[in-house]
């Protein structure tokens, strides 16, 4: 017999575990990154229950509305390349999709990148990257030396809030609300993109979460006056995907860990965190931690029940887990499929089942499912 030479695959896929009795249940949505423009949901037995075709690759990713559509952040391959990672995290395409496809609405930015979702007034929020001038390019510190975007450029990340018909009402740019030197960029990552935002998202007072990647940092933004509101940086957070806000007022955020200062060995760990000191409420990490890691993308959530369900995004592991940490659903991405050549990044070499980011869904918020599988 052939042995499968992807090893991720070879150690199984599909449905893994799962625990009736103490899983939330209901459905699960993902996007594999290197789709075609395929967004799947499956039920709590691993089985297909819908899909999504759009035209377009993800920008990222895919979640529903709360009517019953899908918000799917797609990528622009026409669009321009400012250097060769661009061309991995770019977006660019945001559709609104009907049960069957159609596309509803649809809007475009040409230097979107990672996220964006939807305000509660029903416009998006993304974010995108502008040219630094050069004496704001001199203030950024850290990364690696020499490795700006060609022609030496340093790309600044804004927030936009964005119509569906595409005008701009309003504008934050990290450069004029946040001191550089506050926000080094670890010295791992290059200079080509400053603080590198991965997430954007509302907050119950209508401010904005943004998490910065290469800064290892995520803060909230007051919208009257694009003031911080509180600031967890480096010394909790190492690399972190999808911090956002919980009922409670608290922070849920995927810590993935790659270059955490205070150990050798690489892992990731989920946190829920009081934002206005940064300290640990509830944590969830594997036993030896080194079992649990995605170097990047991935995101969690709390369920209804107090349960957490987690994408462990570069390997395509979805699973849930009880308030005490124990597994109870475990669901392997079986979409394996490369970029092609010319992405510009070893990571994103090869066939792959990652995901930026996955939800759970109960079967009251897909009510149209039944009548339309």
């Amino acid at each position: 017999m052939t042995v499968d030479q992807n090893t991720l695959r070879r150690r199984g896929v599909g449905l893994i575990a799962h625990d009736p009795e103490r899983s939330y249940g209901g459905y699960t949505l993902y996007t594999p990154i290197t789709s075609a423009g395929e967004i799947h949901l499956v039920d709590i037995e691993g089985r297909t229950a819908h899909t999504w075709n759009s035209p377009h690759p993800p920008g990222r990713q895919a979640q529903l509305l709360p009517g019953g559509n899908l918000f799917y952040a797609a990528k622009d391959t026409a669009g321009p390349t400012l250097f060769p990672i661009w061309d991995v995290y770019h977006g660019g395409i945001f559709q609104e999709l009907a049960p069957d496809s159609t596309v509803v609405r649809e809007v475009r930015h040409p230097f979107h990148h990672h996220d964006a979702s939807l305000l509660r007034n029903g416009n998006l929020i993304i974010t995108v990257v502008e040219p630094l001038a050069p004496a704001d390019a001199a203030r950024i510190r850290g990364g690696i030396p020499g490795s700006e975007a060609p022609g030496g450029v340093i790309y600044g990340d804004v927030v936009y809030e964005l119509t569906w018909d595409g005008r701009e009402v309003w504008r934050w740019a990290a450069i004029e609300h946040l001191d550089p030197e506050d926000f080094p960029l670890n010295p791992h990552f290059a200079r080509e993109h400053w603080p590198m935002a991965n997430t954007v998202n509302e907050t119950a007072d209508g401010s904005i979460v943004l998490g910065f990647r290469s800064a290892s940092s995520a803060v909230a933004v007051d919208r009257a006056d694009g003031s911080v509101l509180w600031h967890i940086g480096p010394d909790v957070l190492a690399q972190q995907h999808h911090p956002h806000e919980l009922a409670s007022g608290n922070i849920l955020v995927f810590d993935n860990g790659t270059y955490r200062d205070t150990t050798s060995v690489p892992y990731s760990r989920v946190l829920e965190l009081d934002p206005r000191t940064g300290k640990e409420v509830w944590s969830y990490q594997d036993n030896p931690p080194q079992n649990f890691y995605s170097p990047y993308m991935s995101s969690a959530q709390r369920l209804p029940n107090g349960n957490t369900f987690i994408a462990e995004g570069s390997f395509g592991r979805l699973f849930e887990v009880t308030s005490d940490g124990q597994v109870v659903w475990e669901y392997v991405v079986p979409q394996f499929r490369s970029f092609g050549d010319g992405v510009g990044l070893e990571s994103s070499a090869g066939a792959q089942n990652s995901v930026f980011r996955a939800h759970r869904y109960s079967a009251e918020q897909l009510p149209w499912l039944h009548t339309t599988a």
